[in-house]
């Protein structure tokens, strides 16, 4: 081959590419792969090797971001036993999150692989290629409490738009609260849930 596909390693960084061409590895011919639209969709069409007829469901160049996840239930609901892979990225699979609920609700085995780079990717590769690197979109993370001021502030400055994903505990609760069929009596105002007024 004159040209092969290759990818580039940073470290200790997982590539993209990498992940799908191990999930590859690691799933059948009887594996069903969807992708939501960006730069995961086309990493997908380049290093997953697909062995047969509607092996992939994608909205190819319509654009529209969000398909990868409700084409995984539907590929569920219409193969059942097949494994069903969502590849998406992390700016797609936002646009139908909420879909995580039927998956729960309907109990399909739908698996879900996002590469997450913190951007709407494709169109930071448009920036980087043509506006000489003029990002206007940009996801961060943030994990740490020492990492939250910076974070919030790096967001109020960048100039465009910005989702700042700020990962908090799970086991914290909003109180005071009136349990469900209660009255005000009822209210708790503690962590222990038996303290009232």
């Amino acid at each position: 081959m004159k040209f092969p596909l290759s990818f580039k390693s940073f470290g200790d960084a997982i590539p993209p590419q990498y992940a799908i061409q191990v999930l590859d590895e690691l799933t059948n011919s009887n594996a069903i792969i969807t992708t939501g639209v960006g730069q995961h969709q086309m990493w997908a069409a380049q290093w997953y090797n697909f062995k047969r007829p509607r092996q992939w469901a994608t909205s190819s160049g319509l654009g529209a971001m969000g398909f990868g996840l409700p084409a995984a239930i539907g590929a569920a609901e219409a193969s059942p036993g097949s494994i069903v892979v969502d590849i998406d990225g992390d700016g797609s699979f936002i646009m139908n999150v909420q879909e995580l609920a039927t998956i729960w609700v309907e109990q399909l085995d739908v698996k879900i692989m996002i590469l997450n780079n913190q951007h709407l990717g494709m169109v930071v590769q448009w920036e980087d290629r043509f506006l000489q690197g003029e990002s206007g979109s940009y996801v961060s993370r943030v994990t740490k409490k020492s990492e939250l001021r910076g974070a919030i502030q790096k967001m109020l400055e960048t100039p465009g738009p910005y989702l700042l994903d700020v990962v908090v505990p799970h086991q914290e609760h909003v109180l005071p609260m009136i349990p469900s069929g209660g009255a005000f009596r009822d209210v708790i105002i503690e962590g222990d849930g038996r303290t009232k007024y």
